[in-house]
Protein backbone atom coordinates (compact mmCIF):
# COMPACT_ATOMS: atom_id res chain seq x y z
CA UNK A 1 0.00 0.00 0.00
CA UNK A 2 1.27 3.54 -0.70
CA UNK A 3 0.65 6.68 1.17
CA UNK A 4 0.79 10.17 0.30
CA UNK A 5 2.42 12.67 1.80
CA UNK A 6 1.94 16.10 2.03
CA UNK A 7 5.05 17.52 3.01
CA UNK A 8 4.65 21.25 1.54
CA UNK A 9 1.56 22.37 4.53
CA UNK A 10 0.91 25.32 4.86
CA UNK A 11 -0.07 26.87 8.41
CA UNK A 12 -3.23 29.35 8.75
CA UNK A 13 -0.87 32.09 10.18
CA UNK A 14 0.66 31.43 6.39
CA UNK A 15 -2.21 31.54 4.70
CA UNK A 16 -3.56 34.86 6.73
CA UNK A 17 -0.08 36.09 5.90
CA UNK A 18 -0.37 35.91 2.33
CA UNK A 19 -3.82 37.80 2.06
CA UNK A 20 -3.74 41.85 1.42
CA UNK A 21 -4.68 43.66 4.16
CA UNK A 22 -4.74 41.19 7.07
CA UNK A 23 -4.85 42.50 10.65
CA UNK A 24 -3.24 41.99 14.06
CA UNK A 25 -6.60 40.29 15.15
CA UNK A 26 -7.30 38.10 12.31
CA UNK A 27 -3.65 36.05 12.96
CA UNK A 28 -4.62 36.68 16.82
CA UNK A 29 -7.90 34.64 16.57
CA UNK A 30 -5.73 31.85 15.18
CA UNK A 31 -4.80 29.33 17.97
CA UNK A 32 -1.30 28.14 16.59
CA UNK A 33 -0.25 31.74 16.67
CA UNK A 34 1.68 31.37 19.76
CA UNK A 35 3.64 28.18 17.90
CA UNK A 36 4.23 29.79 15.19
CA UNK A 37 5.77 32.54 16.74
CA UNK A 38 8.00 30.46 18.87
CA UNK A 39 9.12 28.15 15.89
CA UNK A 40 10.04 31.97 14.47
CA UNK A 41 8.01 31.78 11.54
CA UNK A 42 9.91 34.79 9.83
CA UNK A 43 7.28 35.95 7.67
CA UNK A 44 4.97 36.32 11.22
CA UNK A 45 7.91 37.89 13.22
CA UNK A 46 8.48 40.45 10.17
CA UNK A 47 4.77 41.40 10.80
CA UNK A 48 4.71 41.75 14.24
CA UNK A 49 7.77 43.92 14.74
CA UNK A 50 5.94 46.67 12.37
CA UNK A 51 6.13 49.57 14.28
CA UNK A 52 2.42 49.23 14.30
CA UNK A 53 1.44 45.80 15.32
CA UNK A 54 4.27 46.26 18.40
CA UNK A 55 2.48 49.70 18.97
CA UNK A 56 -0.77 47.79 18.90
CA UNK A 57 0.35 44.78 21.22
CA UNK A 58 1.50 46.85 24.12
CA UNK A 59 -1.70 48.69 23.60
CA UNK A 60 -3.62 45.66 24.47
CA UNK A 61 -1.71 44.57 27.60
CA UNK A 62 -1.66 48.37 28.96
CA UNK A 63 -5.57 50.02 28.24
CA UNK A 64 -8.64 48.23 29.71
CA UNK A 65 -10.22 46.75 27.39
CA UNK A 66 -13.54 48.06 26.05
CA UNK A 67 -16.57 47.39 28.68
CA UNK A 68 -19.11 46.29 25.82
CA UNK A 69 -17.42 43.10 24.75
CA UNK A 70 -18.38 39.74 26.05
CA UNK A 71 -16.77 39.51 29.32
CA UNK A 72 -15.54 35.93 28.29
CA UNK A 73 -13.45 37.89 25.58
CA UNK A 74 -12.75 40.65 26.64
CA UNK A 75 -8.96 39.85 27.79
CA UNK A 76 -8.42 37.37 25.33
CA UNK A 77 -6.49 39.41 23.11
CA UNK A 78 -4.52 41.18 25.80
CA UNK A 79 -3.75 37.82 27.17
CA UNK A 80 -2.45 36.98 23.25
CA UNK A 81 -0.34 39.97 23.27
CA UNK A 82 1.25 39.63 26.45
CA UNK A 83 1.91 36.16 25.62
CA UNK A 84 3.47 36.84 21.99
CA UNK A 85 5.39 39.71 23.69
CA UNK A 86 7.23 37.47 25.86
CA UNK A 87 7.64 34.47 24.31
CA UNK A 88 11.78 34.82 24.55
CA UNK A 89 12.11 35.40 20.53
CA UNK A 90 14.94 37.69 20.62
CA UNK A 91 13.62 39.52 17.18
CA UNK A 92 10.56 40.81 19.47
CA UNK A 93 12.87 41.46 22.55
CA UNK A 94 15.11 43.15 20.76
CA UNK A 95 12.24 45.16 19.30
CA UNK A 96 10.74 46.01 22.11
CA UNK A 97 13.62 46.26 24.67
CA UNK A 98 14.99 49.02 21.76
CA UNK A 99 12.46 51.19 21.05
CA UNK A 100 12.09 53.70 23.65
CA UNK A 101 8.60 54.72 22.30
CA UNK A 102 7.91 51.33 22.84
CA UNK A 103 9.20 51.45 26.60
CA UNK A 104 7.49 54.85 26.94
CA UNK A 105 3.90 53.40 25.50
CA UNK A 106 4.77 50.62 28.22
CA UNK A 107 5.80 52.78 30.85
CA UNK A 108 2.59 54.47 30.93
CA UNK A 109 0.55 52.28 31.81
CA UNK A 110 1.73 53.45 36.03
CA UNK A 111 1.14 57.10 35.20
CA UNK A 112 -2.61 56.37 36.09
CA UNK A 113 -5.10 56.50 39.03
CA UNK A 114 -5.31 53.10 41.27
CA UNK A 115 -6.44 50.36 41.57
CA UNK A 116 -4.85 49.43 38.93
CA UNK A 117 -6.73 46.55 36.75
CA UNK A 118 -5.13 43.43 38.38
CA UNK A 119 -5.16 40.94 35.28
CA UNK A 120 -3.14 44.43 33.17
CA UNK A 121 -0.89 44.73 35.72
CA UNK A 122 -0.11 40.79 35.49
CA UNK A 123 0.18 41.32 31.98
CA UNK A 124 2.42 44.78 32.33
CA UNK A 125 4.71 42.87 35.19
CA UNK A 126 5.41 39.61 33.15
CA UNK A 127 6.02 41.86 30.13
CA UNK A 128 8.61 44.53 31.96
CA UNK A 129 10.28 41.51 34.16
CA UNK A 130 11.00 39.56 30.60
CA UNK A 131 12.52 43.08 29.35
CA UNK A 132 14.31 42.78 32.34
CA UNK A 133 15.85 39.49 31.96
CA UNK A 134 16.40 39.95 28.29
CA UNK A 135 17.27 43.53 27.60
CA UNK A 136 19.01 44.18 30.95
CA UNK A 137 21.17 47.46 30.36
CA UNK A 138 18.43 48.99 28.07
CA UNK A 139 15.69 48.52 30.36
CA UNK A 140 17.38 49.99 33.71
CA UNK A 141 19.17 52.56 31.90
CA UNK A 142 15.17 53.58 30.52
CA UNK A 143 13.84 53.47 34.40
CA UNK A 144 17.07 55.26 35.72
CA UNK A 145 15.82 58.22 33.63
CA UNK A 146 12.26 58.41 34.94
CA UNK A 147 12.61 60.49 38.21
CA UNK A 148 8.96 59.19 38.77
CA UNK A 149 9.11 55.75 38.91
CA UNK A 150 9.77 55.27 42.29
CA UNK A 151 6.96 57.21 43.19
CA UNK A 152 4.57 55.59 40.56
CA UNK A 153 5.69 52.19 42.09
CA UNK A 154 4.63 53.31 45.72
CA UNK A 155 1.49 54.55 44.19
CA UNK A 156 0.67 51.12 43.20
CA UNK A 157 2.07 48.80 46.05
CA UNK A 158 -1.14 47.73 46.83
CA UNK A 159 -1.07 46.05 43.42
CA UNK A 160 0.52 42.72 44.24
CA UNK A 161 1.86 42.39 40.07
CA UNK A 162 4.07 45.57 40.91
CA UNK A 163 5.13 43.95 44.16
CA UNK A 164 6.76 41.16 42.26
CA UNK A 165 8.11 43.37 39.83
CA UNK A 166 10.05 44.90 42.01
CA UNK A 167 11.70 41.72 43.63
CA UNK A 168 12.00 40.86 40.15
CA UNK A 169 14.15 44.02 39.46
CA UNK A 170 16.56 43.07 42.31
CA UNK A 171 16.55 39.10 41.77
CA UNK A 172 17.33 39.88 38.07
CA UNK A 173 19.97 42.14 37.51
CA UNK A 174 23.16 40.84 37.02
CA UNK A 175 25.88 43.48 36.39
CA UNK A 176 27.53 44.63 40.12
CA UNK A 177 26.63 48.31 38.93
CA UNK A 178 23.29 48.27 37.70
CA UNK A 179 22.51 46.12 40.82
CA UNK A 180 23.27 48.81 43.19
CA UNK A 181 21.31 51.05 41.43
CA UNK A 182 18.42 48.73 41.54
CA UNK A 183 18.65 48.14 45.16
CA UNK A 184 19.70 51.38 46.28
CA UNK A 185 15.61 52.42 44.40
CA UNK A 186 14.51 49.36 46.71
CA UNK A 187 16.30 51.28 49.73
CA UNK A 188 14.64 54.56 49.01
CA UNK A 189 11.11 52.78 48.42
CA UNK A 190 11.65 51.34 51.75
CA UNK A 191 13.06 54.34 53.64
CA UNK A 192 9.94 56.78 52.26
CA UNK A 193 7.52 54.44 53.70
CA UNK A 194 9.30 54.52 56.94
CA UNK A 195 9.30 58.28 56.90
CA UNK A 196 5.40 58.48 55.53
CA UNK A 197 4.45 56.60 59.14
CA UNK A 198 6.74 58.25 61.20
CA UNK A 199 5.29 61.66 60.03
CA UNK A 200 2.07 60.96 60.11
CA UNK A 201 2.08 59.35 63.87
CA UNK A 202 3.78 62.90 64.87
CA UNK A 203 1.69 65.04 62.99
CA UNK A 204 -1.24 62.95 64.46
CA UNK A 205 -0.06 63.47 68.00
CA UNK A 206 0.63 67.19 67.62
CA UNK A 207 -2.73 68.12 66.70
CA UNK A 208 -5.12 69.02 69.88
CA UNK A 209 -8.30 68.92 68.16
CA UNK A 210 -9.62 65.55 66.84
CA UNK A 211 -9.72 64.98 62.83
CA UNK A 212 -9.68 62.45 60.32
CA UNK A 213 -6.79 60.08 60.60
CA UNK A 214 -4.13 60.20 57.73
CA UNK A 215 -5.72 57.77 55.03
CA UNK A 216 -2.25 57.10 53.73
CA UNK A 217 -0.88 55.65 57.59
CA UNK A 218 -4.22 54.36 57.83
CA UNK A 219 -3.73 52.09 54.91
CA UNK A 220 0.09 51.35 55.66
CA UNK A 221 -0.79 50.19 59.30
CA UNK A 222 -3.76 48.27 58.12
CA UNK A 223 -3.82 44.71 57.79
CA UNK A 224 -4.11 43.62 54.08
CA UNK A 225 -0.56 46.02 54.01
CA UNK A 226 1.41 44.15 56.48
CA UNK A 227 -0.01 40.93 54.96
CA UNK A 228 1.10 41.77 51.65
CA UNK A 229 4.64 43.10 53.26
CA UNK A 230 5.18 40.00 54.44
CA UNK A 231 4.01 38.02 51.63
CA UNK A 232 6.78 39.87 49.26
CA UNK A 233 9.40 39.40 52.18
CA UNK A 234 8.94 35.79 52.45
CA UNK A 235 7.04 34.03 49.32
CA UNK A 236 9.14 32.98 46.39
CA UNK A 237 12.62 33.60 45.95
CA UNK A 238 13.84 35.84 49.19
CA UNK A 239 16.52 38.61 48.87
CA UNK A 240 18.53 39.65 51.46
CA UNK A 241 17.88 43.22 50.11
CA UNK A 242 14.09 42.72 50.18
CA UNK A 243 14.03 40.85 53.50
CA UNK A 244 16.19 44.05 55.14
CA UNK A 245 14.16 46.77 53.28
CA UNK A 246 11.18 44.55 54.79
CA UNK A 247 12.37 44.73 58.29
CA UNK A 248 12.91 48.25 58.32
CA UNK A 249 9.18 49.24 57.49
CA UNK A 250 7.62 46.51 59.62
CA UNK A 251 9.90 48.03 62.54
CA UNK A 252 8.63 51.29 61.81
CA UNK A 253 5.24 49.85 62.29
CA UNK A 254 5.81 48.59 65.57
CA UNK A 255 7.61 51.68 66.80
CA UNK A 256 5.40 53.17 70.16
CA UNK A 257 3.09 56.19 69.08
CA UNK A 258 4.57 59.01 70.91
CA UNK A 259 2.53 60.77 73.54
CA UNK A 260 1.32 64.57 72.21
Amino acid sequence: MFWKFDLNTTSHVDKLLDKEHVTLQELMDEDDILQECKAQNQKLLDFLCQQQCMEELVSLITQDPPLDMEEKVRFKYPNTACELLTCDVPQISDRLGEDESLLNLLYDFLDQEPPLNPLLASFFSKTIGNLIARKTEQVIMFLKKKDKFISLMLKHIGTSALMDLLLRLVSCVEPAGLRQEVLHRQSNASQALCDIIRLGRDQGSQLQEAVEPDPLLVALESQDCVEQLLKNMFDGDQTESCLVSGMQVLLALLEPRRVG
